[in-house]
């Protein structure tokens, strides 16, 4: 196994391009993206150990910022130190940037009655809630944080050069951000402070700030507010970078969706950094280990949550009067992906493009298709 600490061009930029795929293929947000980079670069790259991510999760989820973020600035920093960190965090953040800023442009002509693309979606939905629940048997199976390889991070050698240079970032990054728009700015700064367990926690937040004649910034309508958020799921990428992506373009173009996704991504950078290094430092803690041991069961318990929102966008439904709606071919689908990434017999990556074939086949045959 090559040095995890080692920062050479070839290696960030196989990090960068692994998150990028990540990101750019994996649709439903933190949880999913956490269970496919720890596959990748546990199992696959052999750049952390076995099941590192997982034992992780707790602190991960636990961090302000988004899980999905987290999870890639976690990796950047164990496997390429702090340039590891940004490097993968752009990865997995530039495919929702790009894919939502077109859908910003075309949101309204994209083909919502598609019967073939929304069978994908199906199948992408039910092979998510597949991953979810494998990863949270997994999650429960392992044992606690690995002190002295797991949580404790290795920061760059020049660690004082790099807070510096961050500093300087962070501040250009301001000041051309509230040139373009301090309104941006300011709304996903603090976004990104206060989200934690993933970008679900941040809809009534999103719904106070964008939605209603009362909202602060943008006012829209309840049923587009509501046909976004189920299509930043059903596209690749963090949840929540997608609705940044979005609602900085409808306050400020292009340079508003960048600013909003940048905005919303670099206080985890921070946050992470300095947790993540002291918790190193303060490993023996009992008090550390304490906290550590409480955050565990609320993970679990926000990947059932997870659970919970991905069954029922594919598995069931429950409408206005409380009548539940299964789907028979989630209903099979989701436990086989279950059973099959559990087992390791299909990779997730595998499993949700399968998946995704199945449910265009699916849609194909109901619909008389072919």
């Amino acid at each position: 196994m090559e040095n995890r600490s080692e920062s050479t061009p070839a290696k960030l930029l196989a990090l960068f391009w692994e998150f990028f795929k990540i990101s750019l293929f994996v649709v439903g947000g933190g949880y999913a993206i956490a269970a496919v980079a720890n596959e990748v670069f546990g199992e696959k790259r052999k750049w952390l150990k076995k099941g590192e991510i997982l034992d992780n999760l707790p602190v991960i989820s636990a961090i302000p910022g988004l899980i999905a973020g987290n999870t890639a600035i976690f990796t950047g920093l164990k496997t390429a130190g702090r340039i590891g960190a940004l490097v993968a965090l752009l990865g997995v953040a530039l495919p929702s940037f790009i894919i939502f800023t077109a859908v910003s442009f075309f949101l309204g002509d994209l083909p919502r009655d598609n019967a073939l693309l929304n069978g994908a979606f199906l199948g992408l939905r039910s092979a998510l809630t597949g991953v979810v629940a494998a990863t949270l048997f997994s999650a429960i199976r392992r044992k606690g944080i690995d002190w002295e390889n797991g949580a404790g991070v290795e920061l760059a050698p020049l660690s004082i050069r790099w807070r510096v240079i961050s500093v300087a970032v962070f501040l250009a990054f301001v000041t051309v951000a509230a040139f373009c728009s301090w309104r941006t700015l300011a709304a996903f700064l603090g976004f990104g402070s206060i989200c934690i367990g993933g970008g679900f926690p941040l809809v009534p937040f999103y719904d106070k700030v964008f939605v209603g004649e009362d909202a602060l910034l943008i006012k829209l309508g309840a049923e587009e507010f509501s046909n976004l958020m189920a299509l930043t799921q059903m596209t690749p990428g963090p949840v929540s970078v997608n609705a940044a992506t979005y609602f900085g373009f409808r306050l400020a173009g292009v340079s508003g969706g960048l600013i909003a996704t940048a905005a919303l991504l670099m206080p985890s950078y921070f946050l992470m950094t300095a947790v993540l290094k002291g918790m190193h430092r303060f490993r023996k803690s009992r008090l550390m280990h304490a906290v550590i041991a409480l955050l565990k069961p609320v993970a679990i318990m926000l990947m059932l949550i997870a659970l919970w929102k991905f069954a029922s966008l594919s598995v069931w439904s429950i409408d206005a009067i409380g009548c539940v709606d299964v789907n028979p071919f989630a209903l099979l689908l989701a436990p086989s992906v279950t059973f099959l990434i559990a087992r390791r017999k299909l990779s997730v990556m595998s499993a949700v493009a399968l998946s995704a074939f199945l449910g265009v086949v699916f849609a194909a045959c109901k619909y008389g298709i072919i």
